[in-house]
């Protein structure tokens, strides 16, 4: 889980600092959304193709070897392959300034062993994190190297998201909890 959560930062990393360089255009993706009645269970990619960001702040493609380095950490460790059921990811710029990426994770499973998928997330990715709240939900938050990373439990998801500062990654993190409980 420790490999996983490292290779998980490293991704993340590598896309956050790839944005720099990367021409930013404004996609429009229509999606068809289907209403049930579980409205909170919902999957990573569905998360990512129907939200709405705020207008300053534009979404962007990762790269490929980003995308590519993101599917063997998933693939590579058979327990959380096993509780994994989708997982997208996307850079985001406000102007053409980098200000963070996320990662959000399809959990199928939330028990791994003998703790649960956001536990054991937290405990190797984040082992000096402090708890915090995002409107009505509650994550963890910590400092290293410059970078404010987060790990948010969505119900049916978890987002991992790193910011260059504590307002960026609070300002992803609220606008992805609209998002999720429809404020």
């Amino acid at each position: 889980m420790r490999k996983a959560a490292v290779s998980t930062i490293l991704v993340l990393c590598i896309c956050t600092n790839s944005c720099a360089g990367t021409t930013v255009e404004r996609q429009t993706t229509l999606t068809t959304i289907v209403s049930t009645d579980e409205p909170y269970l919902i999957s990573a990619s569905q998360l990512l193709e129907t939200m709405v960001w705020p207008p300053h702040l534009q979404p962007i493609t990762l790269s490929p070897t980003a995308e590519r380095q993101l599917q063997r950490f998933i693939f590579d460790d058979v327990e959380i392959a096993a509780a994994v059921s989708d997982v997208a990811a996307i850079g985001l710029v406000r102007g053409a300034k980098p200000i963070g990426a996320i990662l959000v994770i399809g959990v199928t499973d939330p028990v791994i062993g003998n703790m649960s998928f956001i536990e054991g997330l937290r405990a190797a990715a984040l082992n000096t994190s402090v708890d915090t709240t995002w409107g009505p939900m509650a994550g963890s938050v910590m400092a290293a190297d410059g970078q404010v990373w987060g790990v948010l439990p969505l119900s049916s998801v978890a987002v991992v998201a790193v910011g260059a500062n504590r307002a960026d990654l609070d300002e992803i993190m609220n606008a992805l909890v609209r998002r999720f409980t429809h404020q």
